[in-house]
């Protein structure tokens, strides 16, 4: 039993990752992940905070080509199978923001094929019935990573929305202290202007 969730915990490591981080004004941050050929690529991202919620992304090849680039995206998603085996690398521009950092979440997930679990070179047994089920697992963590994700995204939706319902609690609590005060002090000027109005003033 022992053996098999750590199994579950190096594939859940292994095979997927999902990240929230911040890209400070002209920053650029690269994630980079090794790829066999024919496997295949998931990668999602979405800006949560920051300026007009828009970054730079650019997905470049093992050789540098560049199979994805955009200078203002505010949520994307892109799967593709590797073509070569090498390294892809996934980069987030921040640079044409002056002053704001971005806040963002992503997903870098690669999907290995069964080969990868059977080739003894890569893993310490040979067993192919439970090279079957590291592989489901393997869809499975990817399915499990979605769900974790989505549930960041609400929390993060759940946190703005709370602040402008405080902020407008706040001014309606004002408002409603402010209107009946001012009311009161007209209403006292008011009598007290009418008061005078209609004083009788004699002449000793």
């Amino acid at each position: 039993m022992f053996p098999a969730i750590c199994i579950i915990f190096a594939l859940l490591l292994e095979s997927a990752g999902g990240f929230l981080i911040t890209v400070d004004a002209h920053e650029e941050i690269c994630f980079h992940e090794h790829v066999l050929e024919n496997e295949r690529i998931t990668i999602s991202f979405e800006v949560m905070e920051g300026g007009f919620k828009d970054i730079g992304v650019s997905i470049k090849g093992p050789e540098g080509e560049l199979l994805h680039h955009s200078d203002r995206d505010s949520v994307g998603s892109f799967t593709f199978s590797a073509s070569k085996r090498g390294v892809f690398t996934l980069c987030f521009d921040n640079q044409l923001s002056t002053l704001t950092p971005k806040v963002l979440m992503f997903q870098f997930h690669v999907i290995r094929g069964l080969a990868y679990y059977t080739d003894p070179q890569r893993r310490g047994d040979d067993v192919l019935e439970q090279a079957i089920v590291q592989l489901m697992i393997n869809e499975l963590s990817g399915k499990m990573i979605a769900v974790k994700q989505e549930q960041e995204y609400m929390h993060v939706r759940y946190r703005g929305h709370l602040a402008v319902s405080d902020s407008v609690h706040f001014r309606i609590v004002s408002w409603s202290i402010f209107g009946p005060s001012m009311l009161l002090i007209m209403t006292v000027l008011e009598v007290y202007y009418l008061k005078r109005f209609f004083e009788v003033r004699r002449v000793v």
